[in-house]
């Protein structure tokens, strides 16, 4: 017999785009063991569609992607994370393009890493993504946030490239 007792609802958000988009993507690698080693609360901002029954949970599209600079993923992305201490906290350097799905088992998520599409240019709506830089944090690309309740445009802070072994800052 087969029961099933709980319906995982994941939400496709788009709402952070703002009109249309020019080409503007790179393939990645997404550092999956950032996201699963996180707190809950950050992890709830990070995914969509957890519960104790899902098999799969998705990573959140429009997610803000920082480059990990050091430690063994030394090279790959993960979330964007002021509070980071292998580089993420530095910059954002582009926006997950889509969702990504991931498949769960006993251990954790199926996968290490995954290779995606991350924007690097695009109009966005700051106040849309799945988790909000503060104001001054630099970025990487070329962005352009738009607030949509007061027609206000402003390019997002470019960031400065970092010296060789630099662990912060737009140095």
């Amino acid at each position: 017999m087969t029961r099933f007792n709980e319906v995982t609802t994941t939400v496709h958000d788009d709402e952070w785009r703002y009109g249309e988009q020019l080409s503007g993507t790179v393939s990645v690698m997404l550092d999956l063991t950032v996201i699963e080693k996180a707190a809950k609360a950050k992890q709830d901002t990070y995914l969509t569609g957890v519960s104790k029954t899902s098999p799969t949970v998705t990573v959140k599209g429009g997610l803000p992607l920082a480059k990990i600079t050091s430690g063994t993923s030394k090279g790959n992305f993960g979330p964007y994370d002021p509070d980071a201490t292998d580089g993420r906290a530095d910059a954002v350097w582009g926006l997950l393009e889509s969702d990504v799905i991931e498949t769960r088992t006993f251990e954790g998520f199926e996968h290490t890493a995954l290779e995606v599409g991350m924007r690097f240019r695009g109009n966005v709506i700051v106040s849309k993504l799945p988790v909000v830089p503060a104001d001054g944090t630099p970025w990487y690309g070329d962005f352009v946030s738009v607030d949509t309740e007061t027609g206000e445009c402003k390019r997002l802070t470019d960031a400065k490239p970092t010296t060789s072994g630099s662990t912060g800052g737009n140095g």
